[in-house]
């Protein structure tokens, strides 16, 4: 796991071409486990009112997790630009919530729904297997090859 996490740290600003399931869900888990191991350091340095390590983590990480959630997309014919929607949707999230009232509720609700189906959406592009043949990204990252 970690060769392969560090594999995807190499690509750090790449998004160009394409990332396997494999490579994408390591990378994931190695993000989680990373952030968790921050979270404990805060906990021992910093009591519960640092979160230093954690956001050092997170800045550190958000580039190449970003990249290879692209190529990632890019394995299943799709394009990167597919994440915009969604997490600009989830930034404008806040402003939905500082309304108060019946009808403001219910369009809050209405709101977190599509946001939610838009990530169920993407993370179902997430899971899907990527073609193992050349697409417009360029050729498979399991396709073997004969050159050294």
């Amino acid at each position: 796991m970690f060769q392969s996490a560090l594999g995807t740290l190499k690509k750090y600003a790449e998004f160009k071409g394409r990332a396997s399931r494999a490579e994408f869900w390591t990378f994931f888990l190695f993000v989680l486990i990373a952030q968790a191991v921050a979270g404990i350091v805060d906990l021992l340095f910093g009591g519960f009112r640092s979160g230093a390590f954690s956001l050092l983590a997170g800045v550190l990480l958000f580039v190449p997790q970003l990249a290879v959630t692209v190529r990632r997309l890019h394995d299943v014919n799709r394009s990167g630009r597919e994440l915009l929607v969604p997490f600009l949707m989830l930034l404008a999230m806040p402003l939905f919530v500082i309304f108060r009232g019946f009808i403001a509720g219910i369009i809050t609700l209405g709101y977190s729904g599509i946001v939610l189906l838009l990530f169920a959406n993407l993370l179902l592009l997430l899971i899907k297997q990527g073609s193992s043949i050349p697409n417009k990204y360029g050729a498979s990252p399991k396709a073997f090859s004969f050159a050294g």
